[in-house]
């Protein structure tokens, strides 16, 4: 009876142990190994870092793009017109328009001249771009509430 107690106890050991070390193999293969890991992020670095290279060159390269903007006469003859348009009093005289933001480095001076006595006028501009003329032009426009002559009394 005593073997068959220690036969029973060996083999439970024996199934015991054999279970644990099942255990661990189990364990083993659904965890990664450090190296795997390491080459996973490194893989994940090299990825981002590309990624990054490349949105760094398109914004130096839309940053080139938008400093060197050929001045388009049309657009800036537009812009003028709806400041003209929307203010409620426009004066025979010079017209001020801010195209920094548009056009860097580039002031804009335009000149307000009644035509006909009905409210059509000329409105002259040039923009300079560093102390050079790039662009000049003129358009009319119908301002019916221009008043002629009120920025000549002005001090």
């Amino acid at each position: 009876m005593k073997r068959e107690v220690r036969h029973i106890r060996n083999c439970v050991g024996i199934s015991a142990s054999v279970s644990a070390q099942h255990g661990r193999g189990q364990a083993r293969r659904a965890a990664f190994t450090l190296l795997e890991v390491m080459i996973a992020v490194g893989v994940l670095f090299m990825c981002l870092f590309g990624v990054l290279a490349l949105l760094s060159n398109s914004l130096a390269s839309a940053r080139k793009l938008q400093q060197n903007r050929e001045i388009d006469v049309s657009s800036i003859a537009g812009m003028l017109y709806v400041q003209l348009i929307n203010t409620n009093n426009v004066n025979e005289g010079p017209v001020k328009l801010d195209l920094e933001e548009m056009y860097p480095g580039c002031k804009l001076d335009g000149n307000v001249e009644p035509k006909l006595t009905n409210g059509l006028c000329e409105v002259d501009f040039e923009v300079r771009r560093h102390d050079r003329v790039e662009v000049q032009s003129h358009f009319l426009i119908f301002l019916p509430n221009f008043k002629e002559g009120i920025s000549k009394t002005l001090p």
